[in-house]
């Protein structure tokens, strides 16, 4: 398995690129599975100023081969004869890439703070759409760990630093200074915190128009008035500032629609806009334009990539259009210290995810190891002796201490052949791997290993002390040995798990079992009765 990140962003393939690949990215992901042979999964992330695609793929599939079929698709998709070639990173560096885009270190405004929400929001749709796998969920969800160290450990995610707040920066210097209202069209990503933002300014007059029927349920919960269809003309014309956010690909504000709500606003002043215009760009507001006169013009903010407003809306007397690549050009440098602690803090989370990789890929002899230790404990619990549907104390005691001795006998047997080969030392150095350096330490010092568990502790208690570095002992009860017992003993099992003796010198267990332990089992009458514990779950009478 690979991991795979294909992507159009704003620097490599420009913003008018990664738009006419927004426009397409519905059910992408889903698509993408069914046209492209060999994937496994598949998460896409739409934003302002990229697309970026996710997959996991078999490691035999090469990976030019899947970029070349992807841009195939995406193009035909988008009905283009230009085809846009998307960046490519594979295996680590995809991990690392992902991890900085997450961190806003790749966006558009350095260190913004939506990019982590929208990586979010992507994978519950993927999980939804069916889409996602455990690889890709698991850099996902390490790719938002990196993004929120990051945050909390360097500058990046202070004020400003998002498109939003830019926007709104470059808005500003044509605003009334008090008394602004502002409409927000759609109820997309950037919604949200565009409300945020505006409510930071001190603008509190705040209505939200969609065309969906989800203007009610958002203004409920940001505590903002719903405009409908029927009303949108109207606040139009009451506006201070417009912000689009919808970004379904179809502008939501045309020519007519702005120019019959601006007309009636006479206070606007026309003539300033163009003023302060730029030639041979209407009066679409650039960075570092002049300040509007009295009666300052509706300035519309589009933080669509695919445009929510027509761009002849710009050319309109009495309208100030500020767009992304106006946003763009107005972003603030950020200290280049910040940015290397964050890159620093991105390549420790990306180490880190590896070496988390590396042990998963143990994952397989993991579950072999449970499996084939569940299989020897249900074959012990099917051994054991019942009566009632109980099982008494001294009969669990045995049971375990056989099932010890099943689970040690080929790491005594090894260690025994190690050290008649010569190859003791190589034995005790894989006990760090196999016990930990703790347990391993006092093995190799011939002291009694930690006790770890309760079950140590219950051990101790009733004196059952550590002997030497060997095989445990199987106690039995005098008289009432079965067959399978004496098989047990000389090593003879029906399933075949060990073989050869259990102990060199077995000796029988003590009967009745140590004070301490047998309280420990004790009935409630009192410790002269029979200790009974409930029987096992597969045990049989």
């Amino acid at each position: 398995m690979t991991i795979h990140l294909l992507s159009a962003d704003h620097r490599a393939q420009g913003l008018a690129a990664v738009s006419r690949l927004g426009g397409v990215s519905a059910r992408l992901g889903p698509d993408l599975l069914r046209a492209v042979r060999g994937l496994d999964g598949a998460l896409v992330l739409g934003t302002c100023n990229r697309l970026a695609i996710l997959l996991d793929a078999p490691d035999d599939l090469p990976a030019e081969t899947l970029r070349d079929d992807v841009t195939a698709f995406l193009a035909e998709r988008s009905g283009s004869d230009r085809p846009v070639r998307l960046s490519l990173w594979s295996g680590r560096a995809a991990h690392y890439e992902l991890f900085a885009t997450a961190a806003g270190l790749e966006s558009m405004v350095v260190g913004e703070r939506e990019i982590a929400g929208q990586l979010r929001r992507a994978l519950i749709l993927a999980t939804a759409e069916g889409t996602v796998t455990g690889a890709l969920t698991r850099v996902v969800e390490h790719a938002s760990a990196a993004s929120r160290h990051v945050a909390a450990r360097t500058a990046l995610a202070g004020a400003g630093r998002s498109v939003v707040a830019v926007g709104l920066e470059i808005a500003a210097r044509h605003l009334p200074p008090q008394g602004v209202r502002a409409l927000i069209v759609g109820t997309g990503a950037y919604a949200g915190a565009t409300v945020t933002a505006l409510r930071n300014r001190g603008i509190h007059d705040i209505e939200v128009h969609s065309r969906s029927d989800r203007a009610r349920d958002f203004a409920a919960g940001h505590c903002v008035r719903a405009v409908d269809g029927a009303g949108l003309r109207r606040s139009l014309a009451l506006a201070d500032l417009v912000i689009t956010c919808r970004g379904l690909g179809a502008p939501v504000l045309t020519r007519e629609l702005v120019s019959s709500a601006v007309r009636p606003a006479a206070h606007r002043g026309a003539g300033s806009v163009a003023a302060g215009g730029s030639p041979g760009l209407g009066h679409r507001l650039e960075p570092g334009g002049g300040a509007a006169a009295d009666g300052g013009p509706l300035v519309v903010l589009d933080l669509a990539l695919s445009r929510d407003v027509e761009r002849s809306v710009g050319a309109l007397p009495g309208v100030l259009l500020i767009d992304l690549p106006s946003v763009q050009r107005a972003v603030p440098d950020v200290e280049a210290s910040q940015v290397d602690a964050a890159r620093r803090i991105v390549a420790e989370e990306a180490a880190s995810f590896e070496r988390t990789r590396a042990g998963r890929r143990m994952d397989p002899v993991v579950r072999r190891l449970r499996s084939g230790v569940g299989a020897v404990v249900e074959e012990e619990i099917s051994r054991l002796r019942t009566a009632d549907g109980r099982v008494d104390a001294e009969e669990a005691a045995r049971a375990l201490h056989h099932l010890a001795a099943r689970l040690l006998h080929h790491p005594t047997v090894a260690a025994r052949a190690a050290g008649e080969a010569g190859r003791e030392r190589e034995y005790l150095a894989a006990l760090d791997l196999v016990v930990g350096p703790e347990a391993a330490a006092g093995l190799r010092d011939g002291a009694r290993p930690p006790a770890a568990c309760p079950a140590h502790e219950a051990l101790e208690d009733a004196g059952m002390a550590y002997g030497a570095a060997d095989l445990p002992t199987i106690p039995t009860r005098r008289g009432r040995a079965s067959a399978a017992d004496a098989a047990d003993q000389e090593g003879r099992t029906s399933t075949g798990v060990f073989e050869g003796p259990v102990a060199d010198s077995p000796a029988p267990a003590p009967d009745p079992l140590p004070g301490a332990l047998a309280e420990r089992f004790a009935a409630p009458d009192g410790p002269e009765r029979p200790a009974r514990i409930p029987a096992f779950s597969g045990g049989r009478s």
